[in-house]
Parts: C-alpha cells; structure tokens; sequence
C-alpha cells in the first residue's frame, strides 16, 4: 500500500485566511466610522443664561410675579408679563431650594418660538428673555418650563402656563 501525501491541501489555506482577515479589517474600519459620525439627532444641551443674577428679584406688583408649585420643583415668573425693549419682562426665578436647573420657551398660538431663556440653576432668576419676533399687539401665549437634572440633563418634567404677552409697556416705555 503506497501511501498519498496531499501537499496541495495547504496552499488555499494561506489566501483564505488572508481574505477573512483583509475582510475583517474592513469591517471593523466601517464600523468603527459608522459609530463615530456626528448623529444629527443627538441631544445638545441647552446654554446656561448669559444673564443670570443671584438671589431674589425685586419685582413691580402689576407684573403678577408669583411661585408656581409643580410639584417636584418650584417656579417664580411674571403671570402678566410685558414687551419692553424687544423682550418679554418675565423675572424667571429659580428658588434656591430647589434641586434642578429651569430654562422657559415662549410660544406663541400656533406653538412657534418666540423666545428662550437660557439654563438658570437654584437662586438664579432673569429679569427678561430677547424675542425674535415683537408682537405689536397683546398676545396670548404659553410659557413652557422645562426642569432638568443637573449634569445629566435628564428631564425632571415640565409645566406651561397660558398668559397673554402685553405689548402696550413696549409704547409707553419711550415716554
């Protein structure tokens, strides 16, 4: 009995360990770019207001000024705020003994954005958020507060208040 060796065996073995290989590399390369492309829908964390000022504001009665309780946080703002100089004088305050950080959106009827504060952390207020768009006329809009945790940003809920935008400070503060 002759015995066959087969030397024939071992020479697909090199070039097909080298295609998976060349394949493999390639693969993690795609992924690895795929995962680290900017996503165009990832969250961006809102700026914190370049006009905060610590402590409690001092406030005109006829402003409507009052605390609002939602529960897991506390609010202070203007329930009648007026246009003055292209803002809306709102005095968003965020009390000292609360434990998130608040930021408002002024929307309008159709829900469009007016307006927004930036991001006020506990024993901040502002006394007025810039408007892209002054109404000429009383406007009835909706204040949405929105609570986040700190350094997450996670939401710690949110709350409107409907409310009527009064543009008639915006004519008499020229005179």
């Amino acid at each position: 009995m002759e015995k066959k060796t087969k030397t024939a065996s071992g020479k697909w073995l090199l070039p097909l360990l080298a295609r998976i290989c060349l394949l493999s590399v390639l693969v993690m390369t795609w992924a690895l770019t795929k995962t680290t492309e900017k996503d165009s829908s990832a969250f961006t964390p809102p700026p914190f207001e370049e006009n905060a000022e610590q402590g409690e504001p001092k406030v005109p009665q006829e402003l409507g000024y009052s605390l609002l309780d939602a529960e897991e946080y506390q609010v202070s703002v203007c329930g009648a705020p007026v246009v003055q100089d292209g803002e809306a004088v709102l005095y968003l305050t965020n009390p000292s003994s609360n434990e998130v950080w608040l930021k408002v959106r002024i929307l309008d009827e159709d829900g469009q954005l007016l307006g927004e504060s930036g991001i006020l952390k506990p024993g901040e207020y502002v006394k007025s958020v810039s408007l892209s768009a002054v109404p000429k006329e009383d406007t009835a809009v909706q204040l949405k507060l929105m609570a986040y945790e700190p350094d997450t940003y996670y939401s710690a809920g949110a709350a409107s208040l409907s409310t009527t935008l009064y543009a008639a400070a915006e004519e008499n503060a020229g005179g």
